[in-house]
């Protein structure tokens, strides 16, 4: 939340969010999941993108939580 704070201070137009989901290039990541990304991208001030692990069928299910756009690197390319 503080680093989200801090970008809208800086006066970002959109904010990146990350990861959501396990991602097979992170695979460490300790990731955000559905719930968590719903809290963030309700408390903030510009629209979220959200990245990691994200698939067409997942940002759907996204869509009722926030979600402005997703980005993806093997959900594309595959």
């Amino acid at each position: 939340m503080k680093e989200m704070r801090a970008a809208e201070r800086a006066g970002v137009d959109l904010l990146f969010v990350s990861p959501i989901f396990p991602t097979r290039s992170h695979p460490a990541a300790r990731t955000l999941g559905k719930v968590r990304f719903g809290l963030l991208a309700a408390q903030a001030r510009k629209p979220v993108i959200a990245l990691g692990g994200m698939t067409a069928p997942r940002a759907n299910g996204l869509r009722s939580m926030g979600i402005y756009g997703w980005a993806a690197i093997d959900a594309l390319t595959r």
